[in-house]
Protein backbone atom coordinates (compact mmCIF):
# COMPACT_ATOMS: atom_id res chain seq x y z
CA UNK A 1 0.00 0.00 0.00
CA UNK A 2 2.56 2.63 0.70
CA UNK A 3 4.14 2.14 -2.75
CA UNK A 4 1.09 2.89 -4.54
CA UNK A 5 0.68 6.01 -2.21
CA UNK A 6 4.05 7.44 -2.89
CA UNK A 7 3.36 6.80 -6.82
CA UNK A 8 -0.17 8.33 -6.68
CA UNK A 9 1.43 11.17 -4.77
CA UNK A 10 4.33 11.71 -7.48
CA UNK A 11 1.65 11.57 -10.46
CA UNK A 12 -0.46 14.02 -8.12
CA UNK A 13 2.29 16.44 -7.76
CA UNK A 14 2.70 16.06 -11.78
CA UNK A 15 -0.84 16.68 -12.86
CA UNK A 16 -1.07 19.94 -10.69
CA UNK A 17 -3.66 20.90 -8.24
CA UNK A 18 -6.26 21.56 -10.45
CA UNK A 19 -6.67 18.05 -12.12
CA UNK A 20 -6.89 14.98 -9.99
CA UNK A 21 -6.31 11.38 -11.47
CA UNK A 22 -8.44 9.04 -11.60
CA UNK A 23 -7.09 5.97 -9.91
CA UNK A 24 -6.80 5.61 -6.09
CA UNK A 25 -5.08 3.03 -3.87
CA UNK A 26 -7.82 0.29 -4.95
CA UNK A 27 -6.36 0.62 -8.33
CA UNK A 28 -4.20 -2.48 -10.19
CA UNK A 29 -0.95 -1.60 -9.03
CA UNK A 30 0.58 -1.87 -12.70
CA UNK A 31 -2.56 0.54 -13.69
CA UNK A 32 -0.90 2.98 -11.03
CA UNK A 33 2.63 2.20 -12.36
CA UNK A 34 1.87 3.17 -15.76
CA UNK A 35 0.54 6.42 -14.63
CA UNK A 36 3.39 7.27 -12.50
CA UNK A 37 5.99 6.15 -15.57
CA UNK A 38 3.38 8.69 -17.88
CA UNK A 39 4.27 11.35 -14.77
CA UNK A 40 8.15 11.45 -15.60
CA UNK A 41 7.15 11.53 -18.85
CA UNK A 42 5.83 14.40 -18.49
CA UNK A 43 8.06 16.17 -16.05
CA UNK A 44 10.93 15.34 -18.52
CA UNK A 45 9.09 17.41 -21.32
CA UNK A 46 9.04 20.25 -18.66
CA UNK A 47 12.13 20.01 -18.38
CA UNK A 48 13.22 20.27 -21.89
CA UNK A 49 10.75 23.38 -21.91
CA UNK A 50 7.60 22.09 -23.20
CA UNK A 51 4.20 23.77 -22.21
CA UNK A 52 1.96 20.78 -21.03
CA UNK A 53 -1.84 20.58 -21.06
CA UNK A 54 -4.54 18.15 -20.76
CA UNK A 55 -7.87 17.08 -22.93
CA UNK A 56 -10.17 14.79 -22.65
CA UNK A 57 -11.24 12.64 -25.73
CA UNK A 58 -14.50 15.31 -26.19
CA UNK A 59 -11.38 18.06 -26.38
CA UNK A 60 -12.56 19.75 -23.03
CA UNK A 61 -9.91 20.26 -20.27
CA UNK A 62 -10.55 17.97 -17.62
CA UNK A 63 -10.41 18.37 -13.79
CA UNK A 64 -10.10 14.44 -13.76
CA UNK A 65 -7.37 12.94 -15.33
CA UNK A 66 -8.94 9.42 -16.43
CA UNK A 67 -6.37 6.91 -17.32
CA UNK A 68 -6.84 3.73 -19.38
CA UNK A 69 -6.84 0.68 -16.99
CA UNK A 70 -6.97 -1.61 -20.06
CA UNK A 71 -5.78 -1.43 -23.90
CA UNK A 72 -7.81 0.68 -26.08
CA UNK A 73 -8.19 2.85 -29.16
CA UNK A 74 -7.00 6.51 -29.31
CA UNK A 75 -10.58 6.86 -30.30
CA UNK A 76 -12.79 5.54 -27.78
CA UNK A 77 -15.03 7.39 -26.33
CA UNK A 78 -16.19 4.86 -23.92
CA UNK A 79 -14.94 6.94 -21.19
CA UNK A 80 -13.48 10.61 -20.95
CA UNK A 81 -9.78 9.29 -21.62
CA UNK A 82 -7.09 12.29 -20.83
CA UNK A 83 -4.35 12.87 -22.59
CA UNK A 84 -1.30 15.27 -22.29
CA UNK A 85 -0.65 18.10 -25.17
CA UNK A 86 3.09 18.69 -25.16
CA UNK A 87 4.17 21.56 -27.45
CA UNK A 88 7.73 22.71 -27.85
CA UNK A 89 8.77 26.36 -29.44
CA UNK A 90 8.62 25.86 -33.37
CA UNK A 91 8.43 22.13 -33.11
CA UNK A 92 4.88 20.25 -34.28
CA UNK A 93 2.94 19.33 -30.99
CA UNK A 94 2.62 15.91 -29.65
CA UNK A 95 0.46 13.85 -27.48
CA UNK A 96 1.01 11.14 -24.63
CA UNK A 97 -1.09 8.89 -23.92
CA UNK A 98 -1.51 5.65 -21.59
CA UNK A 99 -2.62 2.32 -22.51
CA UNK A 100 -3.27 2.96 -26.81
CA UNK A 101 -3.09 -0.12 -29.42
CA UNK A 102 -0.90 1.14 -31.87
CA UNK A 103 0.16 -0.81 -35.29
CA UNK A 104 3.63 -2.68 -36.37
CA UNK A 105 4.97 -2.96 -38.97
CA UNK A 106 3.03 -6.08 -39.75
CA UNK A 107 0.04 -4.75 -39.18
CA UNK A 108 -0.43 -6.52 -36.15
CA UNK A 109 -1.55 -4.25 -33.68
CA UNK A 110 0.19 -3.98 -30.40
CA UNK A 111 -0.38 -2.41 -26.79
CA UNK A 112 1.64 0.78 -25.84
CA UNK A 113 1.27 1.27 -22.26
CA UNK A 114 2.67 4.73 -22.37
CA UNK A 115 3.16 6.20 -25.96
CA UNK A 116 4.14 9.82 -27.17
CA UNK A 117 2.51 10.55 -30.52
CA UNK A 118 2.90 12.88 -33.08
CA UNK A 119 -0.31 15.10 -32.44
CA UNK A 120 -1.62 15.22 -36.58
CA UNK A 121 -1.18 11.53 -36.11
CA UNK A 122 -3.46 11.31 -33.32
CA UNK A 123 -5.80 13.89 -34.64
CA UNK A 124 -6.39 11.39 -37.64
CA UNK A 125 -6.73 8.56 -35.78
CA UNK A 126 -9.50 10.00 -33.58
CA UNK A 127 -10.85 11.19 -37.05
CA UNK A 128 -11.04 8.17 -39.13
CA UNK A 129 -10.86 5.40 -35.88
CA UNK A 130 -7.54 3.75 -37.20
CA UNK A 131 -4.67 2.84 -34.75
CA UNK A 132 -1.96 5.34 -34.60
CA UNK A 133 1.17 3.68 -36.52
CA UNK A 134 4.11 2.96 -34.71
CA UNK A 135 6.71 5.07 -37.31
CA UNK A 136 4.73 8.26 -35.35
CA UNK A 137 5.77 6.64 -31.93
CA UNK A 138 8.63 9.77 -30.38
CA UNK A 139 8.65 7.51 -27.11
CA UNK A 140 6.95 3.87 -26.80
CA UNK A 141 6.92 2.32 -23.45
CA UNK A 142 6.57 -1.43 -21.87
CA UNK A 143 5.91 -0.69 -18.08
CA UNK A 144 6.29 -3.95 -16.18
CA UNK A 145 4.84 -3.78 -12.03
CA UNK A 146 6.35 -7.08 -10.34
CA UNK A 147 6.55 -8.06 -6.82
CA UNK A 148 8.82 -10.61 -7.82
CA UNK A 149 12.15 -10.73 -10.24
CA UNK A 150 10.73 -10.67 -13.73
CA UNK A 151 11.04 -13.88 -15.63
CA UNK A 152 13.07 -13.82 -18.91
CA UNK A 153 9.96 -14.79 -21.54
CA UNK A 154 9.09 -10.76 -20.48
CA UNK A 155 12.23 -9.73 -22.57
CA UNK A 156 11.75 -12.09 -25.32
CA UNK A 157 8.33 -10.10 -25.58
CA UNK A 158 9.77 -6.97 -25.93
CA UNK A 159 12.45 -7.64 -28.22
CA UNK A 160 9.90 -9.28 -30.38
CA UNK A 161 7.48 -6.09 -30.19
CA UNK A 162 10.53 -3.99 -30.71
CA UNK A 163 10.94 -5.56 -33.81
CA UNK A 164 7.64 -5.27 -35.21
CA UNK A 165 7.71 -1.46 -34.05
CA UNK A 166 8.94 1.68 -35.75
CA UNK A 167 9.08 3.74 -32.40
CA UNK A 168 11.75 5.86 -32.50
CA UNK A 169 12.54 5.16 -28.38
CA UNK A 170 11.15 2.27 -27.09
CA UNK A 171 12.05 1.31 -23.36
CA UNK A 172 11.42 -1.28 -21.12
CA UNK A 173 10.48 0.02 -17.48
CA UNK A 174 10.02 -1.74 -14.19
CA UNK A 175 9.86 -1.60 -10.61
CA UNK A 176 11.53 -5.24 -10.42
CA UNK A 177 15.24 -6.23 -11.68
CA UNK A 178 16.43 -9.25 -13.11
CA UNK A 179 19.77 -9.96 -14.15
CA UNK A 180 19.09 -12.42 -17.03
CA UNK A 181 16.43 -10.28 -18.03
CA UNK A 182 18.31 -7.06 -18.27
CA UNK A 183 21.60 -9.26 -19.55
CA UNK A 184 19.49 -10.27 -22.49
CA UNK A 185 18.18 -6.62 -23.38
CA UNK A 186 21.39 -5.21 -23.12
CA UNK A 187 23.08 -7.53 -25.88
CA UNK A 188 20.12 -6.43 -28.06
CA UNK A 189 21.13 -2.85 -27.56
CA UNK A 190 17.42 -2.43 -26.07
CA UNK A 191 16.63 0.40 -23.99
CA UNK A 192 15.57 -0.46 -20.06
CA UNK A 193 15.44 0.89 -16.73
CA UNK A 194 14.78 -1.29 -13.28
CA UNK A 195 13.78 -0.64 -9.78
CA UNK A 196 11.61 2.37 -10.56
CA UNK A 197 10.24 3.84 -7.96
CA UNK A 198 9.46 7.46 -6.84
CA UNK A 199 12.73 6.61 -3.42
CA UNK A 200 15.05 5.53 -5.97
CA UNK A 201 16.40 8.96 -6.92
CA UNK A 202 19.12 7.62 -9.03
CA UNK A 203 17.30 5.18 -11.47
CA UNK A 204 14.29 7.50 -11.56
CA UNK A 205 17.00 10.28 -12.37
CA UNK A 206 18.53 8.03 -15.48
CA UNK A 207 14.74 7.19 -17.10
CA UNK A 208 13.50 10.40 -16.69
CA UNK A 209 16.83 11.53 -18.55
CA UNK A 210 16.32 8.60 -21.44
CA UNK A 211 13.03 10.65 -21.72
CA UNK A 212 14.64 14.05 -21.97
CA UNK A 213 17.48 12.50 -24.43
CA UNK A 214 14.12 11.58 -26.63
CA UNK A 215 12.49 15.43 -26.27
CA UNK A 216 15.97 16.98 -26.78
CA UNK A 217 17.13 15.09 -30.48
CA UNK A 218 12.96 15.66 -31.11
CA UNK A 219 13.81 19.75 -30.86
CA UNK A 220 16.97 19.13 -32.79
CA UNK A 221 15.26 17.12 -35.84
Amino acid sequence: MTIAIDLLNQIQTTLGSYITPSLSTSSDASDIFEAYVFSLVIEAAKTEGANVSYRNINGNTPTTFVFRTSPGYIYSTTHPYTHAIIVFHNKPPLEAHIGVRIVGKSGVLHECDVAVIEQIEAETCRQNQVPPRSSKILIAVECKFYSTHLQLHLARAFIGLVSDMSAKNPIFVTNSASESLEKLLTARDEHWEHNVIPSASLEVSRLRHKFQDAFKKFKAA
